[in-house]
């Protein structure tokens, strides 16, 4: 077995172990990690045919470990603990704070690297089961605000306290990607696969709940013939209060944790990135 950096043409590879453990990914957002940070994206090898991953993109001052996997027939080999030793002592050594998305099950495995829970997460579901909302011309163009890289790069730096605007900008440059932004907030949405879009990143400045709801009748309105996924802070009252109106449903769990403290403004986040 053999741990080295991954190549974009794992890229394909990693979508089809994303499927087989349940990862929701695509590739346009690999390929994006592995620009990057290609340094941090690292991949076991089984004579040549990829088995696992874990990958990470670095920020100012923190790092966020994504797609953590291992193919369901290598696993329990020690092939995630290998794969996890190398990223994670590069991660220690680098910056200042990790952060991971742990799959409940992994939560005593992610302690053992000396890491912390700090929030619930929900995958959040709509199956296009909205209720009656008013939605016209008018609400769409005061949406569209031609200021949108300005008040992202406001309101991100004030919800996780660093510069990670290199990454979301290009994060948020797909073919498919609709962008929305009132004066406290911003919104983004795109196309993952056929059935779903996903929702994420969002983020409306605590108080300010009447722009993000005007910003989820936006998103619905406009992408409510496909399944609409978000992953939401489950502390965050709300925020929770908005999906649940909407008709979303909790169908999944994660745990946001975190190695070296955290001091993200949680109640300004509706959707993380993917």
């Amino acid at each position: 077995m053999f741990i080295g950096w991954l190549k974009f043409n794992d890229v394909n590879d990693l979508v089809t172990i994303a499927n087989d453990v349940g990862w929701l990914v695509d590739s346009y957002h690999i390929k994006l990690m592995i620009m990057h940070s290609p340094h941090l994206c690292y991949g076991a090898y089984d004579e040549g045919k990829l088995v696992g991953a874990i990958m990470a993109i670095e920020f100012e001052h923190s790092a966020q470990m994504k797609y953590f996997m291992v193919k369901p027939e290598y696993q329990k080999q020690g092939i995630g603990r290998r794969l996890a030793d190398t990223l994670i002592d590069v991660l220690k050594s680098d910056f200042q704070r990790i952060y991971v998305h742990s799959n409940p099950s992994m939560v005593p495995f992610f302690e053992s690297f000396g890491f912390e829970s700090q929030m619930e997460i929900g995958r959040f579901v709509n199956v296009g089961k909205v209720p009656p909302f008013n939605f016209t011309n008018a609400h769409a163009k005061e949406l569209d605000s031609g200021n949108f890289d300005a008040i992202i790069a406001k309101i991100d730096k004030e919800t996780f306290n660093e510069d990670r605007l290199d990454f979301l900008t290009d994060e948020m440059e797909r073919h498919s990607s609709l962008k929305f932004a009132l004066q406290n907030g911003f919104q983004h949405s795109s196309v993952v696969n056929a059935r779903q879009v996903y929702l994420g990143p969002w983020q409306v400045r605590d108080g300010h709940e009447d722009e993000a709801e005007k910003m989820m009748k936006g998103v619905l309105y406009f992408r409510g013939l496909k399944k609409v996924v978000a992953d939401v802070p489950m502390g965050i009252k709300h925020v929770v209060d908005l999906y649940e109106r909407y008709h979303f449903q909790n169908k999944q769990r994660f745990v946001h944790m975190s190695y070296g403290g955290s001091d993200i403004r949680f109640e300004n986040i509706y959707a993380f990135s993917l």
